[in-house]
């Protein structure tokens, strides 16, 4: 199984912890969806560097279908933030 690798360039200390923040926002909707079904999450999280130095979070998903979904929520997040 390939890792999905997504990588957010971080504005600062408080997009840290609002890219903290979403993750658990997503893990609770998830759970709070009516007739969900359970998923086992697999994420690694990383902070890594771009090619021009710039602090990256990379998260890495063993799911593509969760990888694009939380994809989706932290742009929605971010811009509701």
């Amino acid at each position: 199984m390939a890792d999905i690798v997504l990588d957010f360039e971080l504005d600062g200390d408080d997009e840290d912890v609002r890219l903290s923040a979403a993750i658990d926002s997503f893990l609770m909707q998830h759970d709070s969806e009516d007739g969900a079904e359970p998923f086992d999450l697999d994420l690694m999280v990383r902070t890594v560097f771009g090619p021009h130095g710039q602090r990256l979070k990379r998260l890495v998903f063993q799911q593509r279908d969760i990888a694009n979904a939380f994809d989706s929520f932290w742009s929605a997040f971010r811009r509701a933030s």
